[in-house]
Protein backbone atom coordinates (compact mmCIF):
# COMPACT_ATOMS: atom_id res chain seq x y z
CA UNK A 1 0.00 0.00 0.00
CA UNK A 2 2.93 2.46 0.51
CA UNK A 3 4.46 1.36 -2.32
CA UNK A 4 1.09 2.99 -4.18
CA UNK A 5 0.95 6.38 -2.27
CA UNK A 6 4.89 6.75 -3.39
CA UNK A 7 3.71 5.82 -6.94
CA UNK A 8 1.15 8.60 -7.04
CA UNK A 9 3.37 11.09 -5.35
CA UNK A 10 5.92 10.08 -8.41
CA UNK A 11 2.94 10.70 -10.61
CA UNK A 12 1.96 14.28 -9.18
CA UNK A 13 5.77 15.08 -9.55
CA UNK A 14 5.93 14.23 -13.16
CA UNK A 15 3.11 15.99 -14.08
CA UNK A 16 3.99 18.88 -12.20
CA UNK A 17 7.05 19.35 -13.75
CA UNK A 18 5.77 18.61 -16.92
CA UNK A 19 3.28 21.55 -16.34
CA UNK A 20 6.12 23.97 -16.05
CA UNK A 21 7.95 22.86 -19.55
CA UNK A 22 4.29 23.50 -20.83
CA UNK A 23 3.36 26.57 -18.83
CA UNK A 24 7.12 28.13 -19.93
CA UNK A 25 6.41 27.17 -23.70
CA UNK A 26 3.13 28.93 -23.91
CA UNK A 27 4.23 31.82 -22.19
CA UNK A 28 7.10 32.57 -24.33
CA UNK A 29 5.00 34.19 -27.34
CA UNK A 30 1.65 35.27 -25.10
CA UNK A 31 3.22 39.35 -25.67
CA UNK A 32 5.87 41.12 -28.47
CA UNK A 33 8.24 40.48 -26.07
CA UNK A 34 7.05 37.87 -23.63
CA UNK A 35 9.35 37.98 -19.85
CA UNK A 36 11.99 39.12 -21.09
CA UNK A 37 11.94 38.08 -24.76
CA UNK A 38 13.07 41.67 -25.70
CA UNK A 39 17.01 40.74 -24.89
CA UNK A 40 16.69 38.78 -27.92
CA UNK A 41 16.85 41.62 -30.04
CA UNK A 42 14.70 40.05 -33.35
CA UNK A 43 13.90 41.46 -36.47
CA UNK A 44 10.40 41.68 -37.33
CA UNK A 45 11.15 38.66 -39.41
CA UNK A 46 12.68 36.59 -37.31
CA UNK A 47 10.17 37.92 -34.61
CA UNK A 48 7.05 36.78 -37.02
CA UNK A 49 8.89 33.40 -36.91
CA UNK A 50 9.13 32.43 -33.25
CA UNK A 51 5.49 33.41 -33.14
CA UNK A 52 4.46 31.30 -36.65
CA UNK A 53 6.40 28.06 -34.29
CA UNK A 54 4.75 29.37 -31.28
CA UNK A 55 1.34 28.88 -32.39
CA UNK A 56 1.92 25.55 -33.89
CA UNK A 57 3.10 24.43 -30.88
CA UNK A 58 0.71 25.60 -28.54
CA UNK A 59 -1.85 24.12 -31.72
CA UNK A 60 -0.39 20.98 -31.39
CA UNK A 61 -0.04 20.71 -27.40
CA UNK A 62 -3.84 21.68 -26.89
CA UNK A 63 -5.30 18.12 -26.83
CA UNK A 64 -2.04 16.64 -25.27
CA UNK A 65 -3.14 19.25 -22.14
CA UNK A 66 -6.42 18.18 -22.95
CA UNK A 67 -5.78 14.49 -22.29
CA UNK A 68 -3.28 15.28 -19.41
CA UNK A 69 -6.41 16.90 -17.43
CA UNK A 70 -8.67 13.79 -18.19
CA UNK A 71 -6.34 10.90 -17.12
CA UNK A 72 -5.58 13.10 -14.07
CA UNK A 73 -8.82 13.16 -12.88
CA UNK A 74 -9.27 9.65 -13.75
CA UNK A 75 -6.77 9.08 -11.22
CA UNK A 76 -8.31 11.64 -8.77
CA UNK A 77 -11.58 9.49 -9.18
CA UNK A 78 -9.64 5.73 -8.79
CA UNK A 79 -7.76 6.67 -5.59
CA UNK A 80 -10.99 8.25 -4.01
CA UNK A 81 -13.07 5.11 -4.89
CA UNK A 82 -13.55 2.04 -2.86
CA UNK A 83 -9.94 0.09 -2.71
CA UNK A 84 -8.34 0.05 -6.23
CA UNK A 85 -5.98 -2.83 -7.16
CA UNK A 86 -2.16 -1.88 -7.27
CA UNK A 87 -2.65 -3.21 -10.74
CA UNK A 88 -5.48 -0.68 -11.79
CA UNK A 89 -3.40 2.27 -10.14
CA UNK A 90 -0.35 1.33 -12.17
CA UNK A 91 -1.98 0.80 -15.42
CA UNK A 92 -3.76 4.72 -14.53
CA UNK A 93 -0.31 6.22 -14.00
CA UNK A 94 1.07 4.53 -16.83
CA UNK A 95 -1.63 6.18 -19.08
CA UNK A 96 -0.74 9.57 -17.60
CA UNK A 97 3.35 8.89 -18.03
CA UNK A 98 3.07 8.50 -21.73
CA UNK A 99 0.65 11.55 -21.80
CA UNK A 100 3.16 13.15 -19.70
CA UNK A 101 6.28 11.91 -22.30
CA UNK A 102 4.13 13.19 -25.14
CA UNK A 103 3.96 17.00 -23.21
CA UNK A 104 7.61 16.64 -22.76
CA UNK A 105 8.94 15.71 -25.98
CA UNK A 106 6.67 18.04 -27.54
CA UNK A 107 8.11 20.81 -25.97
CA UNK A 108 11.33 19.91 -26.12
CA UNK A 109 11.18 19.86 -30.05
CA UNK A 110 9.73 23.37 -29.96
CA UNK A 111 12.73 24.95 -27.99
CA UNK A 112 15.04 23.37 -30.12
CA UNK A 113 12.78 24.51 -33.22
CA UNK A 114 13.03 28.49 -31.63
CA UNK A 115 17.05 27.39 -30.70
CA UNK A 116 17.72 26.96 -34.19
CA UNK A 117 15.65 30.29 -35.78
CA UNK A 118 18.65 32.09 -32.64
CA UNK A 119 22.16 33.42 -33.30
CA UNK A 120 24.76 31.59 -30.63
CA UNK A 121 24.10 34.77 -28.54
CA UNK A 122 20.32 34.84 -28.50
CA UNK A 123 20.71 30.97 -28.10
CA UNK A 124 22.46 31.67 -24.71
CA UNK A 125 19.84 34.37 -24.03
CA UNK A 126 16.72 32.77 -24.65
CA UNK A 127 18.36 29.49 -22.30
CA UNK A 128 19.16 31.58 -19.79
CA UNK A 129 15.85 33.29 -19.52
CA UNK A 130 14.26 29.86 -19.25
CA UNK A 131 16.71 28.04 -16.68
CA UNK A 132 15.71 31.08 -14.71
CA UNK A 133 11.90 30.34 -15.27
CA UNK A 134 12.38 27.38 -14.10
CA UNK A 135 14.31 28.48 -10.69
CA UNK A 136 11.76 30.66 -10.00
CA UNK A 137 9.27 27.75 -10.37
CA UNK A 138 11.55 25.66 -7.81
CA UNK A 139 10.55 28.14 -5.24
CA UNK A 140 6.48 28.02 -5.77
CA UNK A 141 4.30 25.58 -3.64
CA UNK A 142 3.07 23.26 -6.59
CA UNK A 143 0.17 23.37 -4.54
CA UNK A 144 -2.92 26.27 -4.15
Amino acid sequence: MRRMWWSALLVVSLCLNAGFLVHVGLRMAQHRHPHGMAGLHLNPEAEAQMEARFKSFRDHLGPIQTELRTERLAMLALLASGNPSPEVIRSQERRILSVIERMVVTTDSHFLDQKRGLTPEQQRIFFDHLTRRLQESDRRSPFP
